[in-house]
C-alpha cells in the first residue's frame, strides 16, 4: 500500500503486532530519517530489540531472515528488524514472510531508488498488509516545511531573510540539510542572543586554501604528525581556528555526498560530478582513497563532533586554538584505522 509522509505517525500507532514498511528513493538522508523515526517510536517503550540485517546473508541461507523474525528472545518480547541491501532476487523470500507474518515484529526495508518495474516496489505498493513510502529529493515546498518544523520545534524564531537564505543554501538531501540545521541548533543552544542572518552565514560558510586542503588530506589520511604541523602553521599565521574546522567539515561532507551517490550505484567518477566546486584533478586520487576507505558511519560521527567543536571555538575564543587542534587531531588519529596506503 502506498502511503504519504503524514500517515506515518498513525501507522506506527496502529500497528503493534506486525508492521512491514518499505522506504525507498534517491534521497538516502530522508530514507534514514524515516527509518530512525520508526525505530525511535518503538524503542522508546524499552520492549523492542533492534536487529540490523544485511540481505546478502540470504545468499548463504535463504531461511536466515525468517529464523530471526520468528525466534523468541529471552529478554525482549518484541523486535525491530531493519533490512539493508535488498535485491530483486530476494522478493520471493519477502513475500513468503509477509503472507505468513511473524508476531510482535516491526520489519523495515531500506532501499535505493526503485523503478516502476521493480518487483519489490510493486509488491509493497499493491499488497494491502504492507506499506511503501517513497523518499525523493527535497523540493522547495518540502525544504520549507523542514525549515519551519525545525524553527518551531527549537523555538529559534527565523525571520523572512533567514528562511530565504536557508532555502537557497541547504541541500536537497535531507541528511545533509539536517546536519546544517543541527549546527544552527547547537549555536542557539549555547548562545542566548537572537540569531541574525550574519550568524547563519558565518555558521554555514566554508573556507578553503592550499594549506587548508593539505591539512584536510593529512587528517583524513591518518597522518597526525603532518596534520599537527600544518595546523600549527595555519594558527601561527593568524588563521581563525573556526576556519580550520569549517574547511575540514566541507571536505568531509564532500566525501559523504560522494559515498551516498556511490551507494546508489554510481561509479566514483560519476559520483563526484555532483560536487561543486569539482574535485581538482591533482587531488582526485587521494580524495577517492578517502571515499573508499572511510566508512559512512564514522563520517557521520566526526561531522557531529566537528559541529560541536566549531560552536565551542566560537563561544570560547581564548581556548579556540587548543580546542580546534585537539578536535582535528582526534580525527587524524581515527584515520589510522581506515587508511591503507
Amino acid at each position: 500500500m502506498i502511503i504519504k509522509d503524514y500517515q506515518l505517525s498513525k501507522i506506527t500507532s496502529d500497528n503493534k503486532d506486525f508492521l512491514c514498511i518499505l522506504f525507498y528513493g534517491p534521497n538516502e538522508g530522508l530514507v534514514r530519517d524515516k527509518v530512525n523515526y520508526i525505530t525511535q517510536h518503538y524503542l522508546g517503550t524499552s520492549l523492542y530489540e533492534l536487529i540490523n540485517f544485511n540481505a546478502k546473508e540470504l545468499d548463504n541461507d535463504p531461511h536466515t531472515l525468517d529464523n530471526i523474525l520468528r525466534t523468541v528472545s529471552m529478554f525482549y518480547p518484541n523486535k525491530i528488524v531493519v533490512i539493508e541491501s535488498i535485491k530483486e532476487k530476494y522478493i520471493k523470500i519477502i513475500e513468503k514472510i509477509i503472507l505468513n507474518p511473524p508476531q510482535k515484529v516491526i520489519l523495515i526495508i531500506k532501499s535505493e531508488n526503485l523503478s516502476r518495474s521493480s518487483k519489490i516496489r510493486s509488491f509493497f505498493e499493491n499488497e494491502k498488509s504492507v506499506f511503501a513510502l517513497a523518499c525523493y529529493e527535497d523540493d522547495i515546498k518540502s525544504l520549507m516545511k523542514t525549515i519551519d518544523s525545525f524553527d518551531q520545534e527549537n523555538k529559534i524564531g527565523f525571520d523572512r531573510d533567514i528562511k530565504s537564505y536557508l532555502l537557497q543554501s541547504l541541500s536537497n538531501d535531507r541528511m545533509i540539510s539536517k546536519q546544517e540545521l543541527e549546527k544552527i541548533k547547537l549555536f542557539c543552544h549555547k548562545n542566548s542572543e537572537k540569531i541574525e542572518l550574519d550568524d547563519i552565514k558565518n555558521l554555514l560558510q566554508d573556507s578553503s586554501s592550499k594549506n587548508l586542503n593539505i591539512m584536510n588530506q593529512n587528517v583524513m589520511n591518518g597522518n597526525t604528525a603532518k596534520s599537527s604541523r600544518v595546523i600549527g602553521q595555519l594558527l601561527s599565521e593568524g588563521t581563525n581556528p573556526i576556519s580550520l574546522i569549517r574547511s575540514l567539515i566541507n571536505y568531509i561532507m564532500r566525501i559523504q555526498i560522494t559515498k551516498i551517490e556511490m551507494r546508489k550505484g554510481d561509479s566514483f567518477e560519476n559520483a563526484i560530478k555532483a560536487l561543486r566546486p569539482p574535485v581538482f584533478w591533482k587531488d582526485k586520487d587521494i580524495f577517492q582513497k578517502h571515499c573508499m576507505q572511510w566508512p559512512i558511519q564514522s563520517i557521520e560521527k566526526i561531522l557531529s563532533n566537528l559541529l560541536e567543536a566549531e560552536i565551542e571555538c566560537k563561544l570560547n575564543s581564548k581556548l579556540s586554538g587548543i580546542n580546534c587542534e585537539k578536535s582535528i587531531l582526534l580525527i587524524a588519529n581515527k584515520g589510522r584505522e581506515y587508511i591503507r596506503n
